[in-house]
């Protein structure tokens, strides 16, 4: 591995270019108090509010993350208007004339400019008289719709579309919606991992893992003008990131949480000291778990009982870092899904089998993992990036065969990516049987073990609120989600593992 080592003077505030945003609207009406409700739902995922009409009439409001001091997240004149929830990617289209492009490219070419675009997002463009709303082909970006009467509205949370609108629905990843076509698909999974296998052997595969990571990183740090961290758990995938990471940022931030007798704080210190980062630790206890327990699940706008758990963690790691003045942080998340990493998996009858939940579990991964990481690190108005998502990454691991990403006899999980990166991290850390995160940082048991001593039998038979309901747990979760958000259709947003 090499270093190009990018070095952020002490003085500079840590900021985000502008093309990193934090929330959208759009509505199709024109109550203004419809659309300041809708946009102050979202208000921890940055901090100024603005809103502008039209030339049709619509609404279009968004909100500028706590990482820019200044500018406007949106683009308003003759030409248009466009704005936009996330950043493009080794793009030129880039701030400040990054709005003003997507509206030449959506006059020129229509639909068709999404294709070219890579990176999370969600935006909206209007011009001419016609207005597009799109999602990122991954999902990396959230996105809802709903109805007002004969209006609707789209926002970048459940929670700014549940507070206004009868009913509420995912917004589909690869779709953009126009009022004249309605929803269409632009990208879809199958066309993402389209890899050209040319007989790679094993020794080139596994440089090939590490130098698509090392680029996937790469891309990012040029993509944004302000100081990650990483999130480091101590297992496998966010030790990578931070490997790479630490090429390029001098004095690396990384941060970790745990429970009590977790065993995560304890390797992410052996991490941390093997890569020289200034690492920050804080370990919860029940009481604490508890008492951010209604705000993850406000936040998450899921009651699934594993993503919640994970959440938890999640949250607390997100706050620690916010509270230190950060404002963009780097997470391992996607790598299970493309190197088969869950244990599960070794149990499957066939190689078949394990290679379409592979997939499942990626093109699912918008409504688990990803949404976990955007509304964690946004309630705290942290933006992130999972550079395991990066669509040469996706490629490249969806073209290796099992046999190198569960290896030998024993099915050892995500065996190329250890491979890759045995060199340049501790063998401890390296060969570490893979932890579910809430099971590393110790509070996996927890919140099962408490519900069970808070909801009787009864109270669970009798349940009957309209949702599957698998276990005491999942039914403390899912009393606290339904109490937040009531309206049609909110549960059938959830996606229960």
């Amino acid at each position: 591995m090499y270093s190009t080592r990018k070095s952020y003077p002490k003085s500079k505030t840590r900021l985000g270019k502008e093309k990193t945003m934090s929330a959208i609207v759009l509505y199709t009406g024109q109550n203004r108090e419809v659309m300041n409700k809708a946009l102050k739902t979202m208000v921890h995922r940055g901090e100024s509010l603005t809103a502008i009409e039209t030339e049709d009439g619509q609404l279009l409001g968004s909100i500028r993350g706590r990482a820019f001091s200044d500018g406007s997240l949106r683009f308003s004149s003759h030409e248009g208007s466009a704005i936009m929830d996330g950043f493009l990617i080794s793009s030129d289209v880039n701030e400040p004339e990054w709005a003003r492009e997507i509206l030449r490219l959506y006059e020129d070419q229509g639909e068709g400019f999404l294709k070219d675009l890579e990176g999370p997002f969600a935006l909206a463009v209007s011009t001419r008289g016609k207005t597009l709303i799109a999602r990122d082909p991954l999902g990396l970006k959230p996105l809802y719709y709903g109805h007002i009467g004969q209006d609707m509205l789209f926002a970048s949370e459940l929670k700014a579309v549940s507070s206004v609108c009868r009913d509420v629905a995912v917004f589909p990843p690869g779709n953009f919606f126009t009022f004249d076509k309605g929803f269409q698909e632009y990208s879809t999974f199958d066309e993402l991992i389209n890899p050209e296998i040319d007989g790679v052997d094993r020794d080139q595969a596994i440089d090939n893992v590490r130098r698509t990571l090392e680029n996937s990183v790469e891309k990012r740090l040029a993509s944004i003008d302000c100081e990650p961290v990483v999130f480091l758990s101590g297992g496998l995938d966010s030790s990578c990131i931070a490997a790479v990471t630490s090429l390029h940022i001098d004095n690396l931030k990384t941060f970790t949480v745990g429970y009590n007798g977790g065993e995560d704080p304890e390797f992410a210190r052996v991490v941390s000291e093997h890569l020289n980062t200034e690492h920050i630790e804080y370990l919860y206890d029940l009481e604490d778990m508890l008492q951010v327990l209604p705000e993850v699940i406000y936040h998450l706008e899921s009651f699934d009982p594993l993503l919640v758990r994970s959440a938890i963690p999640n949250y607390i790691v997100s706050k620690l870092a916010a509270e230190k003045g950060f404002s963009f942080v780097f997470m391992g998340e996607g790598a299970d899904e493309l190197f088969a990493g869950y244990d599960y998996m070794k149990r499957m009858e066939s190689g078949e089998s394990v290679e379409a939940e592979l997939l499942r579990i990626t093109e699912n991964a918008h409504l688990s993992g990803f949404l976990r990481d955007d509304r964690m690190a946004l309630a705290h108005g942290l933006e992130y990036d999972v550079p395991f998502m990066d669509l040469d990454m996706l490629n490249l691991a969806f073209s290796l065969p099992l046999k190198w990403k569960m290896h030998g006899s024993e099915k050892v999980e995500k065996w190329i990516l250890r491979k890759a990166f045995e060199s340049e991290l501790p063998d401890e850390v390296v060969w570490r049987k893979k932890e579910k995160f809430s099971a590393g940082a110790g509070s996996y048991d927890i919140m099962s073990e408490y519900a069970e001593k808070q909801i009787s039998d009864s109270e669970f038979e009798a349940n009957s609120d309209g949702a599957t309901v698998r276990s005491k747990e999942e039914l403390l979760y899912f009393r606290i989600f339904k109490e937040y958000f009531p309206c049609k259709g909110a549960i059938e947003t959830v996606y229960q593992n």
